[in-house]
């Protein structure tokens, strides 16, 4: 499959539903069931069949960004089943072995590990990705450990939903918005946008330690202010966001504040970004960065004193303006 042989294939694929696919890890697709209910004739439908088949790419273009694809590869088709209330029969895992996985479990060095495809679960090789929570009508992909989600509650179901972590009325969209129908990094056209008062505030914590605290309290770290330094460091973050986030739009920010509160409770060190704009996109990337790179500089200061400090608990905390509403965690 890495040998670039798509410019020699010949492969014509109708799915069931009356599509053409000229290419195993394309997305595109032709409807001869439109075509052929509207009364096309023979020869318009070689010219449609043609026409696709000049269109195909010369080599596996988007192969390695198929999982960020819109429509269905054939290559995703049927390496899940649609669960249901109640689920049909399914044969033992021995003698069922849909890719061939007894014949190449000797060439491939797999051992005693049998990878299986039952309600969209994998084997024990597939990689950590988290469930994929996708659209509505979108099939779904669930990875576990063992093939049955009753038995293993890290395996969720299609009926299920991740644990709310937020709540707010800001609605999600069910495609990424920064790749293309291609599955290629694409930066966003806000251009057509309206320019709106945009508002963003976002949180981290740094978790020092006793003894790394006191020192920040008292001010007596040898590098100097660690608060000023990494208040600071915030500012200039949130300013210098596109630069450091590849397809984030360069805002022309109007303030930012960032506060450090000290947690003598926690031994910790608690902090909040809010930045302001008025302009086509928000600012919450920027909001993000700014707590962020101010948690990262507390640790560039005290790290001589332990190396022990946890920074974490980075989220957004509100967000005002722009066409898809408000937010605010509770």
């Amino acid at each position: 499959m890495s040998e670039h042989f798509c410019g020699t294939c010949n492969r014509l694929r109708i799915t069931a539903d009356g599509n053409l696919k000229v290419c195993l890890f394309g997305n595109s697709e032709v409807s001869l069931r439109d075509h052929l209910r509207a009364g096309a004739s023979e020869e318009e439908l070689l010219g449609i069949i043609g026409a696709a088949v000049g269109r195909k790419k010369r080599q596996h273009a988007g192969m390695f960004s198929i999982s960020q694809m819109k429509n269905r590869p054939m290559i995703l088709i049927g390496l899940f089943l649609m669960l249901q209330d109640s689920p049909p029969a399914i044969p033992s895992i021995s003698s069922w072995d849909p890719l061939g996985v007894q014949g190449l479990r000797h060439r491939a060095s797999l051992s005693n590990q049998v990878v299986t495809l039952w309600k969209g679960c994998r084997g024990p090789q597939t990689p950590p990705l988290a469930q994929r929570w996708l659209g509505p009508g979108s099939p779904q992909r669930h990875y576990c450990s063992h093939p049955d989600s009753d038995t293993n509650p890290k395996c969720l179901s299609p009926g299920s939903r991740a644990p709310a972590t937020h709540s707010g009325s800001l609605p999600t969209s069910d495609q990424l918005t920064h790749v293309d129908t291609e599955g290629r990094a694409a930066m966003v056209d806000v251009g057509g946008k309206p320019d709106t008062e945009r508002v963003a505030v976002a949180s981290a914590m740094v978790l020092l330690g006793p003894v790394a605290f006191r020192l920040v309290q008292e001010n007596r770290l040898k590098k100097g202010d660690a608060l000023v330094v990494a208040q600071l460091a915030g500012v200039q973050a949130a300013k210098l966001t596109s630069q450091l986030i590849p397809l984030c739009h360069h805002v022309a920010l109007s303030h930012v504040h960032v506060r450090l509160e000290l947690d003598s409770t926690r031994h910790a060190v608690v902090i909040q970004a809010s930045c302001q704009a008025r302009g086509p996109t928000g600012v919450e990337m920027e909001a993000l960065t700014s707590a962020a790179v101010a948690a990262l500089t507390l640790y560039d200061m005290c790290k001589a004193v332990s190396r022990d400090i946890v920074l974490g608990d980075i989220k957004l905390i509100s967000k005002t303006g722009g066409q898809r509403g408000d937010f605010h965690r509770t």
